[in-house]
């Protein structure tokens, strides 16, 4: 049934090894004696103030005709029964601790400033945790389903990839926009990149964003997680596009935010959110992946570099694939070197190990956020 019955009263196995000494015949000194064990040991073990060693239990199991892990059993049974007789026992606070850190990852919120929380008081932290997912009880699941997406996989949903979309949201909310209109993101995100050329530029993509009535977030990953970015709807009018910074690089912001705005005019996101996971580097995947990842990495890449400039710029420059050629290439594109790397290393014309010089960071540049 899952519940087990214990007597009210512990019965220690001293008691009953009292009880065997007796029907022998035999004192305390003797079996101390037989067992090779000082007095003492035997009579605290009688009145309970000492454990029985499994040393002690196999030597009471010769001398009586038992077994070892009876007496084992007997003690273990009985230190248990005095933890619940007590009205002391530790085992509330353990499962409301584990069901905190499968909740989600706990101490990284805390250290993260996300929720504010002490660990020591567990009703202060079960109310914090309920505030961060926006739930009733620390029984009740988060109503934020969401789909995860890598290449046509929908991964499995975890504590981590929740706790980031909560925290995308959270801070989402706090963020001042123009209402969305649909036809300006269309006709601005085309040439978004260009703002990519110098960091002075680059630092304006929340601002421009804003305007158009698309909320910019920047939220660190949790561990483990391998979150690029997000496409969430706070409701049916207001788009939002997070992205994790999990590579500090000028190619990986780029494409991802492309990514993410190429779902926003799309409409995804509107039943689920949606989070990109691996979109860049050796760990992507884009082979086998959803028509609706494929739409957004055609549109994202298109927005970066146009299909027909870079075919043409391939066919008059390979297999050269040379740091000046692709610096001049990226001028005439108006956009940042690195994304002109990041799309060839995405296509497979060059290794991820070449020109990692060029690839420029740029979480710097939103630090205030």
């Amino acid at each position: 049934m899952g519940t087990s019955l214990r007597p009210f009263t512990p019965v220690s196995p001293g008691e009953i090894l009292a009880e065997e000494i007796e029907a022998l015949g035999w004192s305390q000194s003797d079996m101390a004696a037989v067992v090779g064990r000082p007095v003492q040991a035997i009579n605290e073990i009688i009145a309970g103030r000492k454990a029985i060693t499994p040393e002690t239990a196999v030597a009471l199991s010769q001398a009586l005709g038992t077994s070892a892990e009876y007496w084992l059993t007997l003690e273990a049974s009985y230190r248990l029964d005095l933890l619940h007789a007590r009205g002391g026992s530790p085992t509330g606070d353990v499962e409301r601790r584990a069901r905190l850190f499968s909740k989600v990852p706990i101490k990284e919120l805390i250290r993260l400033g996300w929720i504010q929380a002490d660990l020591n008081d567990l009703e202060q932290a079960e109310k914090a945790v309920c505030r961060f997912l926006e739930i009733g009880s620390i029984g009740e699941e988060p109503k934020l389903p969401f789909a995860a997406r890598k290449a046509a996989i929908q991964a499995p949903h975890t504590a981590p990839q929740i706790a980031w979309v909560c925290q995308v949201r959270h801070t989402a909310r706090t963020i001042k926009v123009a209402k969305y209109t649909r036809d300006r993101l269309a006709a601005t995100a085309p040439t978004l990149a260009r703002l990519s050329a110098s960091e002075v530029e680059t630092r304006r993509v929340p601002a421009v964003l804003a305007d158009l009535g698309v909320r910019f977030v920047a939220v660190p990953p949790l561990a483990g997680t391998k979150v690029d970015g997000a496409t969430v709807w706070l409701d049916g009018e207001s788009p939002v596009v997070a992205v994790s910074f999990r590579y500090d690089r000028a190619d990986w912001f780029w494409f991802t935010l492309m990514h993410e705005l190429a779902h926003v005019l799309a409409g995804d996101g509107h039943r689920l959110p949606l989070i990109d996971l691996s979109l860049v580097g050796v760990d992507a995947v884009d082979g086998d992946v959803s028509a609706m990842e494929a739409r957004a990495n055609r549109t994202a890449a298109n927005w970066l570099v146009p299909a027909d400039e870079m075919k043409a710029f391939l066919r008059e420059t390979k297999p050269y694939l040379g740091r000046d050629a692709i610096m001049r290439f990226a001028a005439r594109m108006g956009v940042n070197p690195a994304i002109v790397v990041g799309q060839l290393q995405k296509r497979g014309e060059i290794p991820y190990t070449h020109h990692r010089s060029m690839l420029a960071k740029v979480r710097h540049l939103f630090s205030g956020m």
